[in-house]
This record gives C-alpha cells, sequence and structure tokens, in this order.
C-alpha cells in the first residue's frame, strides 16, 4: 500500500530460520493484520517495452487476492538505476479479471510471469512488515512505510531502521523485486554485451 501515490520500501531475501525469528519478534510487538495468498500477473507494452531498459522500471500487473482483484502500476524511480528510492504507484479495484485480461490481450498486451506467495501482513511502529514465501523464489521480508518522513531518501533511511530493531541481521537485498527475479530465471531480459572496464553492483550485500 503507498501513501499519497508513492512507495517507499525494501525488499529482503532471508533464510528461513531469520524468518522465523523476525515472525516470532513481530508476533510479539508488532500488530497481526492479515495473511493471504496472493497471484500477481504481469504483463508488457506491445509498443513500450517494459523490459528492454537495463533495469526495467514499470511494470504493469493483475493482483488477485483471493475473491478480489486490483490493477496495478508502478514506476520506479531514478528510472534505468540498478538501486531506486521510491515509486509512484496507482491501482483501483477491478471487479471482472478475466474481462480485464481478455481487454489487455486484445490490446496486445502480452503476460510475462505470475508471482504467487502466500503473505504475513504486520503493522510495527508505522510500518507495514509482510512475511513472504515466494513460490519458486524463497522467503522474503518486505518492510514498507506507511507514511512520509519527508522525503523519499529520510523515508528509505526509517525503512532501514526497522530492518534492524525487528532483528534482520543476514539478508540478501532485493531490489529490483520478485517479478524481476522470476523473469530472470526464465531468461526474459534481452543479452546485452558485458561493459567493459566497469563493475556492475548486483544490489546483494549481507550484514551480520
Amino acid at each position: 500500500m503507498a501513501y499519497s501515490d508513492t512507495e517507499v520500501e525494501i525488499q529482503l531475501e532471508v533464510k528461513r530460520a531469520g524468518f522465523l525469528s523476525v515472525k516470532r519478534f513481530l508476533e510479539k510487538n508488532g500488530k497481526f493484520i492479515s495473511e493471504t495468498r496472493q497471484a500477481d500477473t504481469y504483463y508488457n507494452h506491445p509498443s513500450k517495452d517494459f523490459l528492454s531498459p537495463k533495469y526495467p522500471f514499470e511494470w504493469l500487473s493483475i493482483r488477485r487476492r483471493g475473491k478480489n482483484a486490483i490493477v496495478n502500476y508502478k514506476h520506479w524511480y531514478p528510472e534505468n538505476s540498478p538501486r531506486n528510492t521510491h515509486c509512484a504507484e496507482f491501482e483501483t479495484d477491478v471487479k471482472n479479471p478475466e474481462k480485464l485480461e481478455r481487454i489487455l490481450a486484445s490490446l496486445g498486451m502480452k503476460k510475462l510471469v505470475t508471482v504467487k506467495k502466500i503473505r504475513r501482513n504486520y503493522s510495527f511502529r508505522g510500518f507495514t512488515v509482510s512475511l513472504d514465501s515466494v513460490e519458486g523464489l524463497g522467503t522474503f521480508i518486505e518492510i514498507e512505510a506507511e507514511k512520509s518522513f519527508g522525503s523519499p531518501e529520510k523515508t528509505l533511511r526509517k525503512v532501514w531502521e526497522i530492518s534492524r530493531e525487528i532483528g534482520i541481521t543476514e539478508y540478501s537485498e532485493s531490489p529490483r523485486g520478485y517479478p524481476y527475479l522470476l523473469m530472470e530465471r526464465k531468461g526474459l531480459f534481452p543479452k546485452r554485451r558485458p561493459t567493459r572496464g566497469r563493475s556492475v553492483a548486483t544490489g546483494k550485500r549481507n550484514r551480520k
């Protein structure tokens, strides 16, 4: 959920032991919100290829939440950057997702991947902490600010502070998100020549 159509969050891949440790902490110190099974299907535009940038920064998806469905658009900033600070997010409820799928198909939009996960949400000190078991990827913890702390950069620093407070000590950062990881595994991105003389950060780092 974004505040004022802006989303500031981090997504961290954690081992099962760390995942369960944070779950125990939140059950004791946070407020349980919900547990849902989610399926998000991502689409590509026929004339504006979302996968063409080296670091894709736009996604369009139909999100299923039980009997409910949402159409969601995200635009990440900075554009085409290995690391983002925030994104503009717009979404609205959909009464008939099957008909919306037919509309998108008629417009030439192609399905890319479907992210399936079990998500357990908690509220903790003004942040939403989501414990995600993602099919085909593993266990992740996502922390999202529920309000602004002055700017996207300042808000992002607060999100990292919360990650330490809830006990996340070892992780691999996943700055590109679940759809990117699945698309990468499926080999959907254009192959590019390696850049000589430069090293590109992978977006992974471990804290101990």
